[in-house]
C-alpha cells in the first residue's frame, strides 16, 4: 500500500468515476484503475460496487474512506513542514476572502500584511462566501477568510471561528416591507431578495432564496447595490451596512429571522502549517471584530 493508491481510492470515492478522478489527478486513467484493483488486491477486499462506469463505495471502501483521507492530510502536512525548514514554504501565498467587512479595512490591513512580511507575496482575492471553504479544499488557495455558511465535518479543511458576525435581513427605509410593524413569511416570499450564490457544487441550504421572486449576485456589495436601488431586501452582514442603518437609509425588517449570527472564519487546508502573516491577520481580524 503506497499514498499513490490511496490517493486514488479516494479521488475516485469522491468523483465516483475512474475517468473523472484521473482528469483531476492529471494521470493516466489505466494508471488509476491499476492503482485500486492493486489496493483491492493488496487488502484482499473489494472496495467499490461497480455498475456500468460508475462506482460507489462497499461497505469496506466506506469504513477505510476516513482514515485514507487522514492519511493524505498527514503525507501534505509532513511535506509542508520539510519545505518549511528548508526555507523554501510559503514565498507566495493565496488568500481569498468575501466582502462580509468592508473593503477599506481589507485596503489597511493588506498594505499592512505586505509591509510586515516583504518575503512573502500575498495574493488576495475576492470570493463568494459560499465558495470559500471550496476554494481551500481544492487547493486554489491556501487560505480563507469570510463569512461560515458550510459547518461541514471536512477532514481536508480546519475551521478557526475569528468572532460573531451579525447578519441582518434588510430593505431600503422607503420599501413596503420598512413600513410594517411585523412581517410575515408570506410577505417576505412574495417580496424580490437578493440573494447570494456561489459556484461550489454542493447544496448549501443556507444560501437558498427564501422569496419566489430572487435576484443572484456573488457578493454582498453588489446585493447591496440592488436593495438601495431596486425595491428588494436580502440578508446583509452588519458591518458592511452600520453607516447606512445610521443614515436610515436601510431599515432592519421585523421578521422573525431579522437577525442572526454567523461565524466569521480563517479557512485553512487540513496538515497546512499557519504562515505567520495568517496568524498576524488573523488576529488583526479578531480584534475587529470584537471591537464591533
Amino acid at each position: 500500500m503506497n499514498l499513490s493508491q490511496i490517493e486514488a481510492f479516494c479521488s475516485v470515492a469522491d468523483t465516483g468515476s475512474v475517468s473523472e478522478a484521473a482528469r483531476q489527478l492529471e494521470c493516466n486513467r489505466t494508471k488509476l484503475s491499476m492503482a485500486i484493483k492493486a489496493l483491492e488486491k493488496e487488502l484482499d477486499i473489494e472496495l467499490f460496487v461497480r455498475s456500468g462506469n460508475h462506482l460507489t463505495l462497499s461497505e469496506a471502501g466506506k469504513a477505510i474512506y476516513k482514515d485514507s483521507q487522514n492519511l493524505l492530510v498527514t503525507a501534505a502536512r509532513i511535506r509542508q513542514t520539510c519545505a518549511q525548514v528548508s526555507g523554501d514554504f510559503n514565498a507566495e501565498v493565496w488568500i481569498a476572502r468575501d466582502d462580509s467587512l468592508p473593503d477599506e479595512m481589507w485596503h489597511e490591513l493588506s498594505h499592512k500584511l505586505n509591509n510586515r512580511f516583504p518575503a512573502t507575496a500575498f495574493n488576495i482575492v475576492l470570493a463568494s462566501s459560499g465558495d470559500l471553504a471550496n476554494l481551500v479544499a481544492t487547493q486554489q488557495v491556501d487560505f480563507a477568510f469570510g463569512v461560515d455558511y458550510e459547518r461541514i465535518d471536512d477532514p481536508h479543511i480546519t475551521y478557526q471561528p475569528l468572532g460573531k458576525i451579525r447578519m441582518m435581513s434588510v430593505c431600503s427605509a422607503d420599501h413596503p416591507l420598512a413600513k410594517l410593524r411585523r412581517v410575515s413569511d408570506d410577505e417576505l416570499r412574495n417580496a424580490n431578495q437578493a440573494v447570494m450564490v456561489y459556484l461550489n457544487e454542493k447544496d448549501n441550504p443556507e444560501l437558498q432564496p427564501f422569496s419566489l421572486r430572487h435576484i443572484g449576485f456573488s457578493s454582498f456589495d453588489y446585493m447591496l447595490n440592488t436593495i438601495l436601488e431596486e425595491e428588494a431586501w436580502g440578508v446583509l452582514p452588519e458591518p458592511l451596512i452600520r453607516h447606512l442603518l445610521r443614515k436610515q437609509k436601510l431599515a432592519v425588517i421585523k421578521h422573525t429571522y431579522g437577525l442572526t449570527q454567523e461565524d466569521y472564519c480563517m479557512f485553512t487546508a487540513a496538515g497546512m502549517a499557519e504562515h505567520p502573516g495568517m496568524s498576524w491577520l488573523a488576529d488583526k481580524l479578531n480584534e475587529y471584530l470584537f471591537d464591533f
